[in-house]
């Protein structure tokens, strides 16, 4: 088995690839991907299987809503992700109104740059922004952020002089979980909203990670830069939404056009006066208890239907 190394359209291991491809014409090929739910059809991984012939091609992917009529797609469960769940002190499920909007970023893909140097450039006062990547990390999407938006450009350019951007100690991530004994986690008595930013962002796939789970967890309200439908696919598995609090059309988009969309609901939240937020927090509280009971509870419908 080959594995496919790659973000959300890159193949950061191309070259080896093809020489495995070139190698086993003719015969069975078994691919993997990681990380785990990348549209291939966005990745141009079919594109590129078709330019050889295979007496059979398996892809193994933790993507459910992956598919093709040639290749043979192997989903390899449910979501792990939503199986981590851990108790969380009832204090810490509060808002002392210090803060709106919380970052807690590592890699520096284009959707989270962009939203952490609109934050830290326009609204620093209302937002904690946690971003632990260094300045010479190569894997900086800034090409990608230009052709999103140059004005983000220009915000992240900000931002980037103060990078790591630390609120504690660097996150204690694991490969494959967020600790939530890290203090970063008490900070969240401190925010209103968790500006989540996902790692699979584009074409058909939906694999939400701790980043979702995380407020879910802790009981927040959330805004994501995600894949298209990705808050509906949540409603699909039961969650509840913020869709009667503030504008979630955004969710009908990806790239550009939802991060755009995201900067708008962030300018509208932030003109609200506090006490409508507190009251808004107070009338959301039925939501944010129901996901966390139904994470918890761990009753969420496993399979979603693909939205055509």
């Amino acid at each position: 088995m080959f594995t496919i190394i790659c973000n959300n359209d890159k193949i950061w291991n191309q070259l080896e690839l093809i020489d495995y491809l070139v190698k086993n014409q003719d015969k069975t090929v078994e691919l993997d991907i990681n990380p785990e739910a990348t549209c291939l059809t966005n990745l141009g991984v079919y594109q590129l299987l078709d330019l050889f012939n295979f007496k059979q091609v398996s892809i193994h992917t933790w993507n459910p809503l992956e598919a093709h009529h040639k290749y043979k797609i192997k989903v390899k469960g449910n979501n792990f992700f939503f199986k981590k769940i851990t108790n969380i002190p009832t204090d810490w499920h509060t808002w002392n109104q210090t803060k709106i909007f919380f970052c807690l970023y590592g890699r520096p893909a284009a959707g989270r740059l962009g939203l952490a140097g609109h934050l830290f450039s326009k609204y620093s006062q209302q937002s904690l922004i946690h971003f632990s990547t260094n300045v010479d990390d190569y894997k900086f999407e800034f090409d990608k952020l230009l052709a999103y938006d140059v004005a983000s450009m220009s915000n992240s350019s900000n931002l980037l002089q103060h990078l790591p951007l630390l609120q504690s100690s660097n996150d204690q991530y694991s490969p494959l979980e967020y600790d939530f004994s890290d203090k970063l986690t008490e900070l969240y008595q401190s925010i209103l909203i968790d500006v989540v930013g996902e790692t699979f962002v584009l074409g058909t796939t939906f694999f939400p990670t701790e980043k979702t789970t995380r407020p879910m967890l802790m009981k927040k309200p959330f805004i994501s830069f995600a894949s298209r439908d990705h808050m509906a696919y949540l409603r699909q598995m039961g969650f509840q939404t913020f869709q009667g609090f503030w504008d979630e059309d955004y969710d009908g988009f990806e790239g550009r056009d939802r991060l755009i969309r995201l900067y708008q609901v962030i300018g509208d939240i932030t003109n609200r006066p506090m006490n409508e937020l507190v009251d808004m927090y107070k009338e959301m509280q039925p939501i944010l208890d129901h996901n966390y009971n139904l994470l918890m509870s761990q009753s969420y419908h496993k399979t979603i239907t693909k939205i055509t």
